[in-house]
């Protein structure tokens, strides 16, 4: 196993900006449970109460990073612990505040059908769960860029959000890269008095690529299987199940032992050879039936289980008295991203949690043989991942946590601040992004009673055959302007994002390379031509030159009303 250099280390930063840190294809695997955009504030109280001396490792951790106040830790990009909370994040979100003008161009250029994807998250939902969402994009896309072509992601959620990240992933990861949306039984207890009790969160889960690392996992079998056909017991109380020990096929005669030589049904032979059978006589494998038939023991003790579905109900909960607890507020018990990384990761592989408050998935890559990255803007993810390494014996910063023998004595956290992310070695990307293109509209766009060709031949009349972007023509070699809709879009003045109409007089003939520039941005056309002025791209002298675009909506208007009553008749 070759080290990774960054394993074992705890990382007090947004993530955006580790994840942007890492080197391509570097990961083998990504578990997260992030907020899940339930537009509400979550507290947690830190059990047992944060000590002096812990409050104090917080405060001198932050000041080795030149942050001694709340102020320089929101410059830094991290919360400040001024509390004896766990954590307290804020699952409320705000298109304006939120969302980084950066991030929506990010992924106008590279991934346009994730940005129709947020597009109708605003329209079908609300503008907080797009800002939500394009949050989750950003960051999305530098995982899968991280990730190494065996690699996977597993996300949590709830249904707050699942379905509008099922087609965020779809869109980043490819909806073939889809492996399984995973239902976990969360509690058994809730109840609600207008609507089914809530009692299940989501797990989905995309590879990267065809080929990707998978282990089988087992989850316990049904009881009333269990019951059904393991329903013998031996001497020692251990129950079993008696199996056939022959097949398809004629074969010889066995020696069993005592019982002489027997003879298999007929037109079947003994799974077994003689040292086969005396080994099964031997280990007290073999079962006799009224009959006298031999039959083979499996015991349900050394059964592995029913391999792994896609609802699990077998990882309960955490109770409020169980040892994991660290009051952090939507904590997940270890054993949940154990069977994730035990199916996706081969031992020394490289395990990544870039939300890693309540320290479950390290805790569950260092018990099972796996290397780790972690990352949480809080600095109280320090504490709790340090008392939960106590928990489970191993030690932290080179200390032993517990008077017990130590489990894994090399098990030491490195925690880096904001100014200490790691250097890329290598370039971005390390491939061009293929951009899936979009396939053509099957539906109309609603709203006008102008088709849409005519509407682009009426409004090109009004200025003449020029773009209103730029004053861009079809000239003949002479000059002669064209009176072609060729090279012209058909766009919005006020742009839809800010409910802008689709009807004429919202309406405007732009240039090919100003409108797919422009693509969904919330720009008004008259900011818009400001921009293409300012970057001297204007086929005209001034903006002036251009279509007025009072006057152009005055006479959409006109053009609006005469096609209104050769619809619908003058009168009405």
């Amino acid at each position: 196993m070759t080290d990774h250099p960054l394993n074992r280390h705890l990382f007090i930063a947004d993530n955006i900006t580790l994840l942007r840190s890492l080197d391509n294809e570097s990961i083998d695997l990504i578990c997260i449970d992030p907020p899940f955009a339930k537009n509400q504030t979550f507290i947690g109280n830190l059990r047992p109460p944060l000590s002096d001396e812990e409050q104090q490792r917080e405060l001198d951790t932050l000041r080795s990073w030149n942050i001694y106040n709340e102020r320089d830790a929101v410059r830094a990009g991290i919360d400040w612990p001024d509390s004896q909370d766990t954590g307290r994040f804020r699952d409320i979100w705000r298109w304006e505040s939120d969302v980084h003008e950066e991030w929506l161009t990010r992924i106008e250029d590279d991934y346009p059908a994730l940005a129709s994807v947020i597009d109708t998250t605003r329209t079908a939902h609300s503008e907080g769960a797009a800002a939500y969402l394009t949050y989750m994009a950003i960051r999305i896309i530098e995982m899968h860029r991280i990730l190494k072509p065996t690699g996977s992601i597993y996300l949590h959620c709830d249904s707050s959000a699942n379905s509008y990240l099922r087609m965020t992933l779809d869109s980043i990861f490819g909806e073939d890269n889809f492996k399984a949306e995973i239902v976990w039984q969360r509690t058994t207890s809730h109840s609600d008095a207008r609507r089914l009790g809530r009692v299940h969160d989501y797990i989905l889960f995309y590879c990267k690529g065809s080929t990707f690392t998978w282990n089988s996992v087992y989850q316990p079998l049904d009881s009333d299987y269990v019951e059904n056909y393991y329903r013998y017991k031996d001497g020692n109380g251990r129950r079993f199940m008696s199996a056939d020990l022959s097949g398809g096929g004629q074969g010889p005669e066995r020696d069993f032992g005592e019982r002489g030589m027997i003879a298999p049904p007929p037109g079947r032979h003994w799974m077994y050879d003689d040292d086969g059978i005396r080994n099964l006589l031997e280990t007290d494998k073999i079962y006799w039936t009224r009959n006298g038939v031999p039959r083979l023991k499996v015991y349900l003790d050394e059964h592995p289980g029913m391999p792994a579905r896609d609802v699990w109900t077998d990882i309960l909960p955490l109770r409020s008295w169980h040892k994991e607890r660290t009051g952090y507020p939507t904590q997940k018990p270890v054993a949940l991203a154990e069977r994730i990384v035990l199916a996706s990761s081969n031992p020394g592989d490289v395990v990544l949690d870039c939300f890693a408050g309540c320290a479950y998935v390290p805790v569950a890559a260092e018990r099972n043989g796996r290397q780790w990255i972690a990352c949480d803007m809080s600095p109280r993810a320090l504490t709790v991942l340090r008392r939960q390494f106590a928990k489970f014996n191993y030690a932290v910063d080179g200390e032993q946590q517990t008077d017990r023998p130590l489990l894994v004595v090399e098990a030491d956290i490195t925690t880096r601040g904001p100014n200490g992310l790691p250097e890329r070695t290598d370039e971005d990307p390390a491939e061009p992004q293929e951009i899936k293109e979009l396939p053509p509209r099957r539906f109309k766009v609603p709203a006008s009673i102008i088709p849409h060709d005519e509407m682009l031949e009426m409004l090109l009349e009004l200025s003449g055959y020029t773009a209103w972007c730029c004053g861009f023509a079809n000239r003949m070699p002479n000059g002669t302007i064209i009176r072609t809709t060729r090279n012209f879009h058909l766009d919005h003045i006020d742009p839809k994002s800010r409910d802008g109409s689709n009807d004429i007089h919202n309406r405007a003939p732009l240039c090919q390379t100003h409108n797919m520039r422009k693509r969904d941005r919330r720009v008004h056309l008259s900011d818009y031509r400001l921009e293409i002025a300012d970057a001297g791209e204007m086929m005209v002298s001034t903006t002036s030159e251009l279509i007025n675009l009072a006057e152009a909506h005055h006479a959409a208007m006109q053009l609006y009303g005469r096609a209104y009553a050769a619809r619908y008749g003058a009168g009405d």
